[in-house]
């Protein structure tokens, strides 16, 4: 199939790529190593000398970019992916570089020159892998790298998810038709009335290699047994489209008793006790120094501003859901007037509470600035899903479905779904569930670099201002 003759030649271009940067650093600092010590190599004077080193990273690179799955990139994966397992091939890849380098102080890098070779090496292979990355976008944009994919079946999330895939082309997915339960068949539109018979001959004629089969739809339930069997028989991938978005299967993993299967939840990236222990300290050192170097001239400007603008108080104390659920008293410059309504009432673009200075530190977000406390305090997180007020996460929690999983980690001063936009005033039952899903990713695939990077995305957006923000 053109998917996997494509990821042969990948997994092959990116690593001769790697291979080929490697060699001409490896050359290029022994040839400076050198020259600081005075003595001027040729490059085949360098590789008699040192073949077998050369060898040994060269082996040492294959096996580390294996056991991390370096080359393993499916259409679907992001940037940020890309960028977390180039950090941890460079990191595994720096022990070889020290060890050997311990172990030949007299003729191989300094420890500064192998500092150096390693940010040499990681900038060079991230940015050919970024290369291709962007290139082989382009293409399936272009009509190439396809798959050629059918739907079976329609629930809630189908035609959401078949419009996603048509507007992302760079995807790569090509729908040759869709499967439904009575319906009137229509070429044009590629919808065609569900027939196991009829299946089976269209995914042979039209070299179908996915299917995506819709859960809880219209269609009987003993047809799913027979559509699997159907699609291994004829070697067919099938993937599922949930009913609903995070449903309970997406957080099962398979264990063995023996050989016996069961069903269990997976783990969240935060019931990991090193996990837990890096973002606490990252929130700790984070938050004392914004303290120390932003407080510290930033605080006594804005509590006379607040003072004179609207008098007192300067601080606002608002009852918020925190981690477990637990309440926690969520810390905020004052920017509305007082009211009875303001623990129990959003705001709205345009609220008459908002005070004049107030309407200015929202927008810039600088009302949020003592909530560093809260997060030395323990109950909050420099990143992490919004806290909502009482009555609002009481209100949410029996309209969605999971959103109670946001409450497995801190909150947050600032999020994935803020930084996606998914902010301010919400007017729609959609605009919340915007927030929820990104919430929920966030909980499910936590790490300490896709915190980093929301932290310099909120930096980004607080610079160039964010018109959601109210």
């Amino acid at each position: 199939m053109r998917y996997t003759r494509y990821s042969k030649n990948i997994f092959l271009i990116q690593f001769l790529l790697d291979v080929g940067i490697l060699v001409i650093l490896f050359f290029c600092f022994l040839k400076v190593q050198y020259l600081q010590i005075g003595q001027s190599l040729t490059i085949v004077q360098i590789l008699k000398a040192h073949y077998k080193v050369l060898i040994l990273f060269l082996v040492s690179w294959y096996f580390i970019s294996f056991n991390i799955k370096l080359y393993s990139i499916s259409r679907l994966t992001g940037i940020f992916i890309i960028l977390k397992k180039n950090i941890s091939q460079i990191v595994l890849f720096s022990i070889i570089i020290f060890a050997v380098s311990g172990f030949k102080t007299s003729d191989l890098f300094s420890n500064k020159l192998s500092l150096y070779f390693l940010s040499a090496l990681f900038i060079l292979t991230f940015l050919s892998r970024l290369l291709i990355f962007f290139l082989l976008k382009l293409y399936r944009r272009l009509g190439g790298n396809y798959r050629r994919i059918i739907f079976i079946d329609e629930n809630s999330n189908t035609y959401s998810f078949a419009n996603l895939l048509s507007k992302r082309k760079d995807y790569g997915f090509i729908n040759f038709g869709s499967f439904l339960f009575e319906v009137e068949p229509d070429k044009k539109k590629k919808i065609y009335n569900f027939d196991l018979t009829q299946v089976k001959y269209f995914l042979l004629e039209e070299n179908i290699q996915i299917i995506f089969f819709s859960l809880n739809g219209k269609l009987p339930q003993s047809i799913q047994d027979d559509l699997i069997f159907l699609a291994q028989k004829l070697h067919v991938e099938i993937r599922f489209i949930p009913s609903t978005i995070y449903d309970s299967f997406s957080s099962l993993k398979l264990e063995y008793y023996d050989t016996f299967p069961i069903l269990t939840f997976k783990e969240f990236p935060l019931d990991n006790f090193w996990n837990q222990f890096l973002k606490r300290a990252f929130d700790i050192g984070f938050s004392l120094f914004v303290i120390v170097f932003i407080f510290s001239w930033l605080f006594p400007f804005i509590i006379i501003a607040i003072i004179v603008d609207s008098g007192q108080p300067v601080f606002y104390f608002q009852k918020r859901v925190g981690l477990r659920g637990k309440p926690f008293y969520c810390y905020k410059f004052r920017t509305m007037k007082a009211s009875k309504d303001n623990d129990v009432k959003a705001t709205v673009k345009g609220d008459e509470r908002i005070t004049r200075l107030g309407s200015l530190l929202r927008k810039s977000s600088l009302d949020e600035l003592p909530q560093f406390f809260n997060v030395l305090k323990g109950n909050m997180s420099v990143v992490g899903p919004r806290p909502h007020m009482v009555v609002q996460d009481e209100y949410y929690n029996d309209l969605f479905l999971k959103y109670s999983l946001r409450h497995y980690v801190k909150p947050g001063i600032t999020g994935l779904a803020q930084v996606k936009g998914f902010r301010g005033e919400v007017n729609m039952k959609e605009d919340m569930w915007k927030r929820i899903i990104a919430d929920i990713f966030y909980v499910k695939n936590w790490s300490f670099l896709l915190d980093v990077l929301i932290v310099i995305r909120t930096f980004l957006k607080v610079m160039g201002g964010d018109d959601k923000a109210i």
